[in-house]
Protein backbone atom coordinates (compact mmCIF):
# COMPACT_ATOMS: atom_id res chain seq x y z
CA UNK A 1 0.00 0.00 0.00
CA UNK A 2 2.75 2.50 0.76
CA UNK A 3 4.33 1.36 -2.89
CA UNK A 4 1.09 2.32 -4.33
CA UNK A 5 0.84 5.63 -2.70
CA UNK A 6 4.49 6.20 -3.58
CA UNK A 7 3.05 5.62 -7.33
CA UNK A 8 0.13 7.92 -6.67
CA UNK A 9 2.67 10.81 -6.36
CA UNK A 10 3.40 10.95 -10.12
CA UNK A 11 -0.93 11.16 -10.80
CA UNK A 12 -1.48 14.83 -10.87
CA UNK A 13 -5.46 15.26 -10.10
CA UNK A 14 -6.88 17.25 -6.48
CA UNK A 15 -8.46 14.10 -5.29
CA UNK A 16 -4.84 12.07 -5.27
CA UNK A 17 -4.34 14.37 -1.51
CA UNK A 18 -7.77 13.01 -0.21
CA UNK A 19 -6.91 9.54 -1.47
CA UNK A 20 -3.13 9.31 0.00
CA UNK A 21 -5.02 10.48 3.72
CA UNK A 22 -7.88 7.48 3.37
CA UNK A 23 -5.48 5.14 2.42
CA UNK A 24 -3.24 6.01 5.44
CA UNK A 25 -6.42 5.81 7.70
CA UNK A 26 -6.89 2.22 6.34
CA UNK A 27 -3.14 1.14 6.92
CA UNK A 28 -4.33 2.18 10.57
CA UNK A 29 -7.53 0.39 10.76
CA UNK A 30 -5.92 -2.85 9.78
CA UNK A 31 -2.74 -2.25 11.81
CA UNK A 32 -5.42 -2.22 14.59
CA UNK A 33 -6.56 -5.90 13.85
CA UNK A 34 -3.86 -7.34 12.84
CA UNK A 35 -1.48 -5.92 15.77
CA UNK A 36 -4.05 -7.27 18.19
CA UNK A 37 -3.28 -8.66 21.99
CA UNK A 38 -3.15 -12.48 20.77
CA UNK A 39 -0.08 -11.14 18.08
CA UNK A 40 3.46 -11.51 19.06
CA UNK A 41 5.62 -11.62 16.16
CA UNK A 42 3.38 -10.83 13.15
CA UNK A 43 5.95 -9.78 10.82
CA UNK A 44 9.16 -12.30 11.42
CA UNK A 45 12.01 -11.97 8.86
CA UNK A 46 15.73 -12.07 9.13
CA UNK A 47 16.10 -8.07 10.12
CA UNK A 48 11.98 -6.73 11.47
CA UNK A 49 9.84 -7.83 14.00
CA UNK A 50 6.93 -6.29 15.40
CA UNK A 51 5.82 -7.06 19.22
CA UNK A 52 3.69 -5.12 21.09
CA UNK A 53 5.29 -2.01 21.82
CA UNK A 54 6.88 -1.25 18.46
CA UNK A 55 3.46 -2.27 17.18
CA UNK A 56 1.45 0.46 19.07
CA UNK A 57 3.99 3.13 17.92
CA UNK A 58 3.34 1.67 14.51
CA UNK A 59 -0.16 2.79 15.13
CA UNK A 60 0.50 6.00 16.21
CA UNK A 61 2.60 7.27 13.51
CA UNK A 62 0.30 5.78 10.96
CA UNK A 63 -2.54 7.96 12.70
CA UNK A 64 -0.28 11.18 13.16
CA UNK A 65 0.94 11.20 9.38
CA UNK A 66 -2.49 10.59 7.91
CA UNK A 67 -3.88 13.65 10.33
CA UNK A 68 -0.92 15.39 8.74
CA UNK A 69 -2.82 15.55 5.26
CA UNK A 70 -5.66 16.80 6.90
CA UNK A 71 -4.33 19.92 9.12
CA UNK A 72 -1.94 20.86 6.03
CA UNK A 73 -5.18 21.20 3.90
CA UNK A 74 -5.47 24.85 3.69
CA UNK A 75 -1.10 25.42 3.69
CA UNK A 76 -0.32 23.38 1.15
CA UNK A 77 -3.24 21.63 -0.42
CA UNK A 78 -5.10 24.90 -1.04
CA UNK A 79 -2.41 27.46 -1.38
CA UNK A 80 -0.77 24.94 -3.84
CA UNK A 81 2.30 25.01 -2.13
CA UNK A 82 4.30 21.64 -3.54
CA UNK A 83 1.53 19.45 -2.50
CA UNK A 84 3.15 16.35 -4.12
CA UNK A 85 6.48 16.96 -3.14
CA UNK A 86 4.74 17.43 0.75
CA UNK A 87 3.28 13.97 0.21
CA UNK A 88 6.32 12.39 -0.92
CA UNK A 89 8.23 13.62 1.98
CA UNK A 90 5.58 12.75 4.64
CA UNK A 91 5.14 9.37 2.96
CA UNK A 92 8.94 8.48 2.88
CA UNK A 93 9.48 10.13 6.38
CA UNK A 94 6.56 7.84 7.68
CA UNK A 95 7.71 4.43 6.15
CA UNK A 96 11.41 5.60 7.89
CA UNK A 97 9.79 5.74 11.27
CA UNK A 98 8.18 2.47 10.90
CA UNK A 99 11.22 0.50 9.38
CA UNK A 100 12.97 1.91 12.77
CA UNK A 101 10.32 0.82 15.28
CA UNK A 102 10.36 -2.99 13.51
CA UNK A 103 13.92 -2.92 12.84
CA UNK A 104 15.79 -5.93 14.94
CA UNK A 105 19.03 -5.56 13.40
CA UNK A 106 21.59 -3.12 15.59
CA UNK A 107 23.06 -1.33 12.35
CA UNK A 108 19.30 -1.34 10.44
CA UNK A 109 18.17 0.32 13.53
CA UNK A 110 20.96 3.11 13.59
CA UNK A 111 20.67 3.63 10.15
CA UNK A 112 16.73 4.19 10.22
CA UNK A 113 17.22 6.43 13.63
CA UNK A 114 19.65 8.89 11.85
CA UNK A 115 17.97 8.88 8.40
CA UNK A 116 14.78 10.15 9.76
CA UNK A 117 16.56 13.58 10.08
CA UNK A 118 16.51 13.99 6.64
CA UNK A 119 13.00 14.12 5.95
CA UNK A 120 12.14 16.00 8.95
CA UNK A 121 14.89 19.10 7.36
CA UNK A 122 13.04 19.18 4.60
CA UNK A 123 9.82 19.51 5.83
CA UNK A 124 11.24 22.19 8.24
CA UNK A 125 13.25 24.35 5.58
CA UNK A 126 10.64 23.79 2.33
CA UNK A 127 7.66 24.32 4.45
CA UNK A 128 8.57 26.82 7.40
CA UNK A 129 7.04 30.25 7.96
CA UNK A 130 10.28 32.50 8.74
CA UNK A 131 13.87 32.64 7.22
CA UNK A 132 14.82 31.70 10.64
CA UNK A 133 13.81 28.25 9.75
CA UNK A 134 17.49 27.53 7.99
CA UNK A 135 19.04 27.86 11.39
CA UNK A 136 16.33 26.01 13.79
CA UNK A 137 17.44 22.84 10.80
CA UNK A 138 21.08 23.66 11.80
CA UNK A 139 20.42 23.18 15.11
CA UNK A 140 18.46 20.30 15.53
CA UNK A 141 21.22 18.71 13.15
CA UNK A 142 24.20 19.66 14.77
CA UNK A 143 22.39 18.43 18.22
CA UNK A 144 21.24 15.00 16.87
CA UNK A 145 24.24 14.28 14.78
CA UNK A 146 26.51 15.16 17.33
CA UNK A 147 25.70 12.38 19.51
CA UNK A 148 25.12 9.60 16.42
CA UNK A 149 28.68 8.29 16.51
CA UNK A 150 29.54 7.49 19.94
CA UNK A 151 25.96 5.50 19.35
CA UNK A 152 27.54 3.50 16.63
CA UNK A 153 30.36 2.71 18.08
CA UNK A 154 29.02 1.30 21.35
CA UNK A 155 26.32 -0.42 19.45
CA UNK A 156 28.93 -2.28 17.57
CA UNK A 157 31.20 -3.18 20.44
CA UNK A 158 28.31 -4.17 22.60
CA UNK A 159 27.18 -6.51 19.68
CA UNK A 160 30.63 -8.00 19.42
CA UNK A 161 30.69 -8.58 22.91
CA UNK A 162 27.54 -10.51 22.51
CA UNK A 163 28.16 -11.81 19.26
CA UNK A 164 25.49 -11.06 17.14
CA UNK A 165 23.81 -7.90 15.93
CA UNK A 166 19.98 -9.18 16.72
CA UNK A 167 18.33 -7.35 19.15
CA UNK A 168 15.87 -10.62 19.81
CA UNK A 169 18.92 -13.16 20.21
CA UNK A 170 21.10 -10.39 22.17
CA UNK A 171 18.23 -10.54 24.42
CA UNK A 172 18.34 -14.29 24.74
CA UNK A 173 21.77 -14.24 25.32
CA UNK A 174 21.75 -11.15 27.91
CA UNK A 175 20.55 -13.74 30.63
CA UNK A 176 24.05 -14.84 30.80
CA UNK A 177 25.72 -11.06 31.53
CA UNK A 178 23.07 -10.48 34.20
CA UNK A 179 25.73 -9.46 36.91
CA UNK A 180 27.80 -7.56 34.09
CA UNK A 181 28.14 -3.94 34.47
CA UNK A 182 28.38 -2.02 31.64
CA UNK A 183 31.74 0.25 31.18
CA UNK A 184 29.85 4.49 31.93
CA UNK A 185 31.43 5.11 28.87
CA UNK A 186 29.70 2.56 26.76
CA UNK A 187 26.76 3.50 28.72
CA UNK A 188 26.69 7.47 27.70
CA UNK A 189 27.38 6.27 24.52
CA UNK A 190 24.33 4.07 23.81
CA UNK A 191 21.91 6.57 25.49
CA UNK A 192 22.93 10.13 24.63
CA UNK A 193 21.99 9.79 20.95
CA UNK A 194 18.28 9.09 21.93
CA UNK A 195 18.60 11.61 25.27
CA UNK A 196 19.19 14.14 22.78
CA UNK A 197 16.17 12.91 20.38
CA UNK A 198 13.79 12.95 23.26
CA UNK A 199 14.95 15.64 24.46
CA UNK A 200 16.00 15.70 27.99
CA UNK A 201 16.52 18.72 29.63
CA UNK A 202 19.87 20.40 29.48
CA UNK A 203 19.98 19.03 25.33
CA UNK A 204 16.90 20.57 24.77
CA UNK A 205 17.02 24.17 22.89
CA UNK A 206 17.14 22.72 19.10
CA UNK A 207 13.17 21.23 19.72
CA UNK A 208 11.45 25.22 20.76
CA UNK A 209 13.25 26.74 17.78
CA UNK A 210 12.34 24.04 15.38
CA UNK A 211 8.46 24.19 16.52
CA UNK A 212 8.37 27.37 16.09
CA UNK A 213 9.98 27.41 12.18
CA UNK A 214 8.30 24.63 11.57
CA UNK A 215 5.23 24.26 9.49
CA UNK A 216 2.21 22.34 11.24
CA UNK A 217 3.39 19.14 9.54
CA UNK A 218 6.45 19.18 11.02
CA UNK A 219 5.67 20.21 14.30
CA UNK A 220 2.98 17.24 14.72
CA UNK A 221 5.60 14.96 13.38
CA UNK A 222 8.30 16.54 15.59
CA UNK A 223 6.08 16.36 18.66
CA UNK A 224 3.65 13.31 18.22
CA UNK A 225 6.48 10.76 16.75
CA UNK A 226 9.65 11.81 16.21
CA UNK A 227 10.47 12.34 20.17
CA UNK A 228 9.11 9.34 20.91
CA UNK A 229 12.44 7.99 18.58
CA UNK A 230 14.27 8.76 21.44
CA UNK A 231 11.87 6.82 24.12
CA UNK A 232 11.66 4.18 22.24
CA UNK A 233 15.45 3.79 22.13
CA UNK A 234 16.14 4.03 25.50
CA UNK A 235 13.76 1.44 25.93
CA UNK A 236 15.12 -0.83 23.69
CA UNK A 237 18.73 -0.32 25.23
CA UNK A 238 17.65 -0.70 28.63
CA UNK A 239 15.46 -3.86 27.79
CA UNK A 240 18.17 -5.48 25.59
CA UNK A 241 21.61 -5.14 27.12
CA UNK A 242 20.59 -4.54 30.72
CA UNK A 243 22.28 -1.64 31.25
CA UNK A 244 22.87 -1.30 35.24
CA UNK A 245 24.75 1.62 35.39
CA UNK A 246 22.41 2.56 38.40
CA UNK A 247 24.00 5.33 39.71
CA UNK A 248 24.12 7.76 36.70
CA UNK A 249 20.23 6.76 36.26
CA UNK A 250 19.69 8.76 39.30
CA UNK A 251 21.74 11.50 38.23
CA UNK A 252 19.22 11.41 34.81
CA UNK A 253 15.96 11.42 36.74
CA UNK A 254 16.92 14.34 39.30
CA UNK A 255 17.67 15.98 35.93
CA UNK A 256 14.95 15.21 34.43
CA UNK A 257 12.47 16.11 36.66
CA UNK A 258 14.10 19.59 37.96
CA UNK A 259 14.51 20.08 34.56
CA UNK A 260 10.68 19.47 34.20
CA UNK A 261 9.63 21.66 37.08
CA UNK A 262 12.00 24.22 35.40
CA UNK A 263 10.82 24.05 32.17
CA UNK A 264 6.95 24.34 33.38
CA UNK A 265 8.26 27.79 34.86
CA UNK A 266 9.44 28.96 31.51
CA UNK A 267 5.82 27.74 29.82
CA UNK A 268 4.07 30.02 32.30
CA UNK A 269 5.97 33.54 31.28
CA UNK A 270 5.97 32.16 27.57
CA UNK A 271 4.08 34.56 24.82
CA UNK A 272 4.39 32.24 21.89
CA UNK A 273 1.79 29.66 21.99
CA UNK A 274 3.57 27.00 19.54
CA UNK A 275 7.12 27.43 22.16
CA UNK A 276 4.94 26.92 25.03
CA UNK A 277 3.46 23.88 24.11
CA UNK A 278 7.10 23.00 23.07
CA UNK A 279 8.46 23.80 26.65
CA UNK A 280 5.45 21.16 27.94
CA UNK A 281 6.49 18.71 25.84
CA UNK A 282 10.08 18.65 27.08
CA UNK A 283 8.46 18.46 30.26
CA UNK A 284 6.54 15.42 29.88
CA UNK A 285 8.98 13.38 27.85
CA UNK A 286 11.38 14.43 31.02
CA UNK A 287 8.84 12.63 33.26
CA UNK A 288 8.36 9.74 30.80
CA UNK A 289 12.59 9.39 30.78
CA UNK A 290 12.87 9.51 35.23
CA UNK A 291 10.15 6.37 35.30
CA UNK A 292 11.64 4.43 32.14
CA UNK A 293 14.88 4.70 34.34
CA UNK A 294 13.37 3.72 37.91
CA UNK A 295 13.12 0.43 36.03
CA UNK A 296 9.48 -0.36 38.44
CA UNK A 297 7.05 -2.18 36.30
CA UNK A 298 4.69 0.69 36.83
CA UNK A 299 7.08 3.36 35.40
CA UNK A 300 8.01 1.36 32.12
CA UNK A 301 4.08 1.19 31.87
CA UNK A 302 3.42 4.43 32.54
CA UNK A 303 6.17 5.42 30.32
CA UNK A 304 5.02 3.53 27.22
CA UNK A 305 1.28 4.89 27.62
CA UNK A 306 2.91 8.58 28.31
CA UNK A 307 4.00 8.20 24.79
CA UNK A 308 1.04 7.57 23.29
CA UNK A 309 -0.72 10.12 24.68
CA UNK A 310 1.58 12.87 24.79
CA UNK A 311 1.59 12.25 20.85
CA UNK A 312 -2.23 12.36 20.38
CA UNK A 313 -2.22 15.61 22.92
CA UNK A 314 0.98 17.57 22.15
CA UNK A 315 -0.12 17.05 18.30
CA UNK A 316 -3.77 18.14 19.15
CA UNK A 317 -2.28 21.20 20.91
CA UNK A 318 -0.20 22.34 18.06
CA UNK A 319 -2.99 21.78 15.39
CA UNK A 320 -5.13 24.21 17.50
CA UNK A 321 -2.35 26.68 17.64
CA UNK A 322 -2.24 26.47 13.83
CA UNK A 323 -5.94 27.04 13.16
CA UNK A 324 -5.59 29.82 15.34
CA UNK A 325 -2.43 31.15 13.64
CA UNK A 326 -4.16 30.89 10.16
CA UNK A 327 -7.09 32.97 11.54
CA UNK A 328 -5.80 35.62 13.45
CA UNK A 329 -2.14 35.39 11.57
CA UNK A 330 -0.42 35.59 15.07
CA UNK A 331 1.46 33.10 17.29
CA UNK A 332 1.70 35.54 20.45
CA UNK A 333 -0.96 35.37 23.34
CA UNK A 334 -0.50 38.70 23.41
CA UNK A 335 -2.70 39.72 20.93
CA UNK A 336 -5.40 36.66 21.37
CA UNK A 337 -8.16 37.42 24.10
CA UNK A 338 -11.94 36.64 23.83
CA UNK A 339 -11.91 33.85 21.41
CA UNK A 340 -14.60 32.76 23.47
CA UNK A 341 -17.05 35.18 22.41
CA UNK A 342 -16.00 34.41 18.56
CA UNK A 343 -15.80 30.58 18.49
CA UNK A 344 -17.12 28.85 21.55
CA UNK A 345 -16.96 25.26 19.79
CA UNK A 346 -13.21 25.89 19.41
CA UNK A 347 -12.94 26.84 23.13
CA UNK A 348 -14.77 23.52 23.78
CA UNK A 349 -11.61 22.36 22.23
CA UNK A 350 -8.67 23.98 23.93
CA UNK A 351 -10.77 23.33 26.87
CA UNK A 352 -10.68 19.80 26.64
CA UNK A 353 -6.67 19.55 25.35
CA UNK A 354 -5.54 22.01 28.16
CA UNK A 355 -7.30 19.54 30.38
CA UNK A 356 -5.44 16.50 29.05
CA UNK A 357 -2.11 18.35 28.42
CA UNK A 358 -2.28 18.43 32.67
CA UNK A 359 -3.55 15.34 33.16
CA UNK A 360 -6.99 15.94 34.45
CA UNK A 361 -9.78 13.12 34.14
CA UNK A 362 -11.24 11.82 31.87
CA UNK A 363 -8.31 11.20 29.67
CA UNK A 364 -5.88 8.25 29.83
CA UNK A 365 -2.75 11.31 30.40
CA UNK A 366 -4.24 11.25 34.49
CA UNK A 367 -3.47 7.64 34.28
CA UNK A 368 -0.31 7.26 32.81
CA UNK A 369 1.09 10.64 35.21
CA UNK A 370 -0.42 8.99 38.36
CA UNK A 371 1.71 5.47 37.24
CA UNK A 372 4.80 7.65 36.57
CA UNK A 373 4.18 9.85 40.02
CA UNK A 374 4.05 6.77 42.09
CA UNK A 375 7.11 5.08 40.83
CA UNK A 376 9.29 8.36 41.70
CA UNK A 377 8.20 8.09 45.11
CA UNK A 378 9.20 4.28 44.94
CA UNK A 379 12.38 5.42 43.90
CA UNK A 380 12.91 7.84 46.05
CA UNK A 381 10.11 9.56 48.28
CA UNK A 382 12.66 12.79 48.21
CA UNK A 383 10.76 13.37 44.91
CA UNK A 384 7.08 13.94 46.25
CA UNK A 385 8.71 17.45 46.55
CA UNK A 386 8.99 18.01 42.90
CA UNK A 387 6.60 16.02 41.96
CA UNK A 388 4.08 18.34 43.74
CA UNK A 389 5.35 21.27 42.23
CA UNK A 390 5.40 19.91 38.66
CA UNK A 391 1.70 18.82 39.12
CA UNK A 392 0.83 22.40 40.51
CA UNK A 393 2.96 24.44 37.62
CA UNK A 394 1.51 22.30 35.20
CA UNK A 395 -1.96 23.07 35.47
CA UNK A 396 -0.72 27.10 36.06
CA UNK A 397 0.51 27.10 33.01
CA UNK A 398 -2.14 25.27 30.95
CA UNK A 399 -5.05 27.75 32.72
CA UNK A 400 -2.34 30.50 31.67
CA UNK A 401 -2.81 29.23 28.15
CA UNK A 402 -6.25 28.43 28.21
CA UNK A 403 -7.59 31.93 29.91
CA UNK A 404 -5.22 34.10 27.55
CA UNK A 405 -6.67 32.94 24.51
CA UNK A 406 -10.39 32.52 25.64
CA UNK A 407 -11.14 35.38 27.96
CA UNK A 408 -10.52 38.83 28.30
CA UNK A 409 -12.29 41.67 25.75
CA UNK A 410 -11.74 40.99 21.94
CA UNK A 411 -9.41 42.60 20.19
CA UNK A 412 -10.39 45.20 17.43
CA UNK A 413 -8.60 43.50 14.51
CA UNK A 414 -10.32 40.42 15.18
CA UNK A 415 -13.02 39.43 11.83
CA UNK A 416 -15.84 37.86 14.42
CA UNK A 417 -17.15 35.71 11.66
CA UNK A 418 -14.16 33.46 12.37
CA UNK A 419 -15.96 30.43 11.68
CA UNK A 420 -14.31 26.55 11.95
CA UNK A 421 -14.56 24.25 9.43
CA UNK A 422 -15.62 20.75 9.58
CA UNK A 423 -12.20 19.46 9.12
CA UNK A 424 -10.84 21.20 11.41
CA UNK A 425 -13.08 19.29 14.02
CA UNK A 426 -12.84 16.73 12.02
CA UNK A 427 -9.12 17.08 12.69
CA UNK A 428 -9.53 17.59 16.48
CA UNK A 429 -11.59 14.68 17.33
CA UNK A 430 -9.27 12.26 15.82
CA UNK A 431 -6.88 14.11 18.30
CA UNK A 432 -8.76 13.46 20.96
CA UNK A 433 -11.16 10.61 20.68
CA UNK A 434 -7.87 7.88 21.28
CA UNK A 435 -7.08 9.61 24.81
CA UNK A 436 -10.54 9.36 25.58
CA UNK A 437 -11.21 5.76 24.53
CA UNK A 438 -7.85 4.50 25.43
CA UNK A 439 -8.38 4.37 29.26
CA UNK A 440 -10.92 1.73 28.77
CA UNK A 441 -8.25 -0.42 27.43
CA UNK A 442 -5.57 -0.08 29.86
CA UNK A 443 -5.01 -3.67 30.64
CA UNK A 444 -3.06 -3.74 27.19
CA UNK A 445 -0.05 -2.54 28.75
CA UNK A 446 -0.29 -5.37 31.26
CA UNK A 447 0.09 -7.50 28.49
CA UNK A 448 3.00 -5.95 26.96
CA UNK A 449 5.07 -6.10 29.76
CA UNK A 450 4.32 -10.16 30.67
CA UNK A 451 7.45 -10.83 28.89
Amino acid sequence: MFVSMLSLLFIKNKMMWEIRYWILLILVFMSLKFLNLEVWGIMVLDWFNCDMVSGILVILTLWISSLMYLASNYSVKIMENKSNKFSMTVLILCLIIIMYFVSTNVLMFYIFFEVSLLPTLLLIISWGYQPERLQAGMYMMLYTISMSLPLLVSLILMSNMYNSYNMLLINYLSVSYLNYNVNLLWYLGMLMAFLVKLPMFSMHLWLPKAHVEAPIAGSMILAGILLKLGGYGVFRMLSIYLLNEVYFNKVFMIICLWGGLITSFICVGQSDVKSLIAYSSIGHMGLMLSGMLGKFMWGWEGAMLMMVCHGFCSSGLFCLANIMYEKVKTRSLFLYSGMININSTMCMWWFLFCMANMGAPPCVNMICEIMLFCSMYMYSSWFIIIILLMVFMGGLYNLVLFSNIQHGNIMNYMNCNMNSLSVEYLLLYLHFYPMLMFILNIGYLNKIFMF
